[in-house]
């Protein structure tokens, strides 16, 4: 198997991320050398790659910011940055046709 479960850890992450939801555990996948936090449910576990080398602080952080009771925060958030680069697109495009019909 290329999965370890990591049962403690320096930073008490293991612990930390235990009181958010005991149903949270980590393992450590050797194949990307990589944590990974799962979800204890019967199927499909997964939920991220910890994107950090290491676990620290960071990782609660990034659990408690992706958690599903937040998802309507976050596909907000995704819809406002999303219309926001819109409108910048279309800014960018108007402003290059001045310039062109300009000359």
């Amino acid at each position: 198997m290329f999965k370890f479960l990591i049962k403690n850890d320096l930073f008490n992450i293991v612990n930390r991320l235990k009181s958010i939801d005991k149903k949270y555990f980590i393992v450590y996948n050797c194949k990307k050398h990589k944590y990974e936090v799962h979800y204890r449910r019967a199927k499909n576990t997964y939920e991220l790659t910890v994107p950090y080398d290491k676990l620290d602080a960071r990782t609660i952080s990034l659990v408690q910011k992706t958690k599903i009771e937040n998802q309507k925060q976050i596909l907000e958030s995704i819809e406002r940055e999303n219309q926001i680069l819109q409108q910048k697109n279309k800014n960018e495009i108007l402003e290059n046709l001045r310039r062109v019909y300009e000359c």
